[in-house]
C-alpha cells in the first residue's frame, strides 16, 4: 500500500479522498433514509454495551435518520451534541477536501483555531457527563 501511495501525487490522493467521502455520505444517506435505525443488524454502541452509560454519540443513528427526514426536533431529542457538532464536522471536511485553495486559506485559521477545536473537545466530554447524570 505504501508503494502505491508514493506513486500518487497529492492532487490524486485528494481526489481519491473526495470520492471516498462522497461515496460514504451517499451510502449513509441511503441507509438511513431507507432502513430503520432500530433494525437488529444496525451497529450498537460498544461504549454503552461495555459500561451501560451513553457515550456522546449514542443516538447518532436515530438522529441521522430523523435529520434526513427533516425532523430536527426529533434529532435533537436523540442526540443534541450531534445536531450542533455535525455542521462543524461538515465545515472541517469541506475546508479540507472540497474548497478552493483561496477560500481554504481564509477559512482554515477559523476552522482550526485552538479555541474552536478546544470548545468541541470540551463540549464532547461535558455532554458525556451531562447526558448520563440527567439521563437524556
Amino acid at each position: 500500500m505504501h508503494g502505491i501511495n508514493r506513486m500518487l501525487t497529492a492532487g490524486q490522493r485528494n481526489w481519491i479522498a473526495r470520492i471516498a467521502i462522497i461515496a460514504g455520505l451517499v451510502t449513509v444517506v441511503m441507509v438511513y433514509c431507507w432502513m430503520s435505525p432500530y433494525a437488529w443488524w444496525m451497529p450498537r454502541c460498544p461504549f454503552r454495551l461495555l459500561t451501560g452509560l451513553q457515550c456522546p454519540g449514542c443516538g447518532f443513528q436515530r438522529a441521522m435518520a430523523a435529520l434526513l427526514r427533516g425532523k430536527v426536533a426529533e434529532a435533537v431529542h436523540y442526540n443534541l451534541y450531534l445536531v450542533y457538532a455535525l455542521p462543524y464536522l461538515l465545515l472541517v471536511t469541506l475546508n479540507r477536501y472540497f474548497l478552493p485553495s483561496r477560500l481554504r486559506r481564509r477559512l482554515t485559521p477559523w476552522v482550526e483555531n485552538r479555541w474552536v477545536v478546544g470548545f468541541y473537545v470540551v463540549s464532547f466530554f461535558v455532554w458525556l457527563v451531562v447526558r448520563n447524570l440527567l439521563h437524556i
